[in-house]
C-alpha cells in the first residue's frame, strides 16, 4: 500500500544510465512512496522502459514525457506542469544521480509531523563517487553542507528571508509541503529567470519562507556528481560562473528584479504587509548574502530598481500564492519505519552498485 506522505519529484533530461540505475535500485528496495517523473529528455530509450511498468513491478510512479527542455523556460514549464499532480502531503525533487536515503525520510517526516510550523525538514547530503560512474565500488565522502548548521528559524516571513540570506543554503531537495513546492514552481514560472542560479537561489528562499527551514545532521541524501546536463546555453556549469562575474552579467538586474517580485510576493501574502515594503525587505538584506560583494551588490540592485516592477507579474504571483493557501499546514502522520538502518542501507547500495558491473 502507496504512502501519501511522501513521494520524489524525479526530474529528468536523458542520462538514460543514471535513470535506469536509479529506478533498478528504488525496485529492490521496494520503495514504499509514490515516483512522479517528469522527463523533459530527447532518450527514446527511457520512454520505452520507463512507460512498461513491468519493467519496476516493485514500485509505484507515473511516468510523464514532455516537450524537450531545450531551454530554461522550457524546463520552468514542465517544473510548473508536473508539480500540480503532486498527491502526496509532502515532496523532495530529485535527480536521477541522488540517492535519498529510507531512514533519512522517515526522521524528516517526524520533523514534519511533530512541528508544523516547519515549511521542509532534510538532514545532511553527502558526497559520494563510484568508481566506474554508474557502477561500481561506492565511496562516501563528507557531509556538503557544515557550513550554517542550524535551522531557519524566525517569527515572519520576512525575518526568515533575513535569517536565510545570512545563512544560505539551496534547498533544492528539502522535503517540503507539498503545496510549498507547488506555489514554488507556478511562481518561478511566471517569473521566468533566465540564470539557473537565480532558479535555485529562489528555491532556496521559498523552502524557508511560508514556514521555518529544518536542518539536521542524520544521514539524509547521497548525491554523485554526475554528467552534466546540456542546455542549448552549453552545460548548466555555463550558469554558475564566479559570483562577481555573474552580478556584473548583462540578465543580471532583470532577474534579480523578478526573483524579488516573487520573494516579495511570497513574503507580502504571509506576513499580510504592502508589497512595496516585503520588497524593501529582500533588496536590503540580499547584499548580507555575499558580505566581500556587498558594495557592488548594492549598486546592481540600485540600478536593477531604476528599471522597475512588473505589476501585470506581480499580479499573477499574488493568484497563485492564494490558489495555494500557503499557510495551510499539509499534514504529515502515521509514518512507517524505515526498512533499514543508514549502515544497512549503504550496505545494500555498495552491493547493488558493485552488481551492477
Amino acid at each position: 500500500m502507496i504512502d501519501n506522505n511522501f513521494s520524489i519529484l524525479l526530474v529528468l533530461k536523458d542520462r538514460p544510465s543514471y535513470t535506469f540505475r536509479y529506478m533498478k535500485y528504488m525496485d529492490l528496495l521496494n520503495f514504499p512512496y509514490k515516483i512522479l517523473i517528469a522527463d523533459g529528455g530527447e532518450n527514446v530509450e527511457i520512454q520505452q522502459v520507463l512507460e512498461n511498468k513491468d519493467n519496476f513491478p516493485n514500485l509505484n510512479y507515473d511516468y510523464i514525457r514532455y516537450p524537450y527542455d531545450n531551454t530554461l523556460d522550457d524546463f520552468h514549464e514542465k517544473m510548473s506542469a508536473v508539480v500540480k499532480k503532486i498527491s502526496s502531503s509532502t515532496v523532495s525533487v530529485m535527480d536521477n544521480d541522488d540517492f535519498i536515503l529510507m531512514d533519512g525520510i522517515t526522521k524528516s517526516l517526524r520533523v514534519l509531523e511533530e512541528n508544523p510550523q516547519y515549511s521542509s525538514a532534510r538532514g545532511s547530503i553527502f558526497g559520494i563517487d563510484i568508481s566506474n560512474d554508474v557502477s561500481g565500488r561506492l565511496s562516501v565522502g563528507q557531509s556538503m553542507y557544515t557550513k550554517f548548521p542550524d535551522s531557519i528559524i524566525a517569527d515572519t516571513a520576512a525575518n526568515r528571508v533575513i535569517e536565510q540570506t545570512n545563512h544560505f543554503h539551496g534547498n533544492w531537495h528539502n522535503i517540503t509541503r507539498s503545496n510549498h513546492i507547488k506555489a514554488s514552481w507556478e511562481m518561478i514560472n511566471i517569473a521566468k529567470p533566465k540564470n539557473m542560479r537565480f532558479t535555485e537561489q529562489m528555491t532556496g528562499y521559498l523552502n524557508t519562507l511560508w514556514g521555518d527551514g529544518y536542518r539536521s545532521d542524520y544521514p539524509w541524501l547521497l548525491h554523485q556528481q554526475g554528467q552534466r546536463i546540456e542546455t542549448n546555453q552549453g552545460t548548466l556549469d555555463s550558469h554558475y560562473p564566479e559570483q562577481e562575474i555573474w552580478i556584473k552579467s548583462d540578465f543580471w538586474a532583470e532577474d534579480f528584479n523578478k526573483m524579488t517580485e516573487v520573494i516579495g510576493v511570497a513574503i507580502a501574502e504571509y506576513d499580510n504587509i504592502p508589497i512595496e515594503e516585503a520588497m524593501n525587505v529582500f533588496t536590503k538584506a540580499y547584499p548580507l548574502k555575499l558580505p566581500s560583494l556587498k558594495n557592488l551588490l548594492q549598486d546592481r540592485i540600485k540600478k536593477a530598481s531604476e528599471l522597475g516592477y512588473n505589476s501585470n507579474r506581480i499580479n499573477n504571483l499574488f493568484e497563485i500564492v492564494k490558489k495555494n493557501k500557503v499557510k495551510t499546514i499539509e499534514q504529515v502522520s502515521d509514518i512507517r519505519p524505515s526498512n533499514f538502518s543508514v549502515e544497512e542501507e549503504l550496505f545494500v547500495l555498495s552491493r547493488f552498485l558493485l552488481e551492477m558491473e
